[in-house]
């Protein structure tokens, strides 16, 4: 059948090439796609989080490391302070007996004593006699008074069996740093190195026997890391050299 040749390129006019509508149609409805008000989401799904190994515990929930006992950590704080040396710890580790030397040589008992129930770390020195040996037990009493409101550090204190002795107290609520608890270490030294003269003169005076009498100081250790050769401590009875009337 014969087409009209005016009939085909009037078509052609108006429609125009084969190609041409090719080109322009698919490029058309592509960006269309892309050019929709809905926003673009991908089909990838995230991978889930890899499985951790059986028994391992998470980083957050593992437990704190647990804090040392108060009784290491008042021993360790001990060997620190010059011129303290410790004597070997008995049954009850809260229960410390040091020795502690000054730098013009005389020597000091002081007793560190931990109670858990009254969260409160206890200094004792037991360095002045006893009430009984009193020229006048009201003098004595009186200059334990005066002492007390001289001293910045600690306090004298009589205990039932009239023995005078120097305490001071530390509360654990808050953590008890090194430099606090040596102040307060050297301190009460320091109050019993100033007071044991005038406790001295009120006393009868009586001769010491040579159980009582001083030793030449030894130089600072531990004894729980060396007690060989060790010169032979004062002969004073443990218990009352340990004894803690806030017990």
């Amino acid at each position: 059948m014969m087409c009209n040749p005016m009939l085909v390129a009037l078509a052609s006019l108006l429609l125009g090439p084969a190609s041409f509508v090719a080109q322009e149609t698919g490029p058309a409805r592509q960006k269309a796609a892309h050019s929709s008000g809905t926003p673009h989401t991908s089909t990838t799904q995230a991978k889930p989080p890899a499985a951790r190994p059986a028994g391992q515990t998470p980083v957050e929930t593992e437990a704190a490391p647990r804090p040392k006992p108060m009784h290491e950590t008042l021993r360790g704080y001990l060997r620190q302070i010059k011129g303290v040396r410790l004597e070997r710890a008995d049954k009850d580790p809260n229960t410390i007996v040091t020795h502690y030397t000054s730098t013009s040589g005389e020597t000091f008992d002081i007793v560190v004593v931990y109670s858990p129930r009254k969260k409160m770390v206890g200094l004792y020195s037991y360095a002045f006699g006893n009430v009984a040996e009193a020229k006048d037990a009201n003098d004595l009493r009186a200059l334990l008074l005066s002492a007390n409101e001289a001293l910045a550090f600690g306090s004298f204190f009589v205990d039932r069996e009239q023995d005078i002795g120097l305490k001071w107290s530390l509360r654990t609520e808050t953590p008890i740093t090194f430099e606090a608890f040596q102040t307060v270490y050297l301190s009460l030294a320091a109050a019993a190195k100033e007071y044991r003269p005038q406790i001295a003169d009120c006393m009868k005076g009586k001769a010491k026997t040579p159980e009582e009498a001083d030793t030449p100081p030894s130089p600072p250790r531990d004894d729980e890391e060396d007690r060989t050769n060790s010169p032979a401590s004062p002969k004073v009875t443990r218990e009352r050299r340990v004894r803690n009337p806030q017990k």
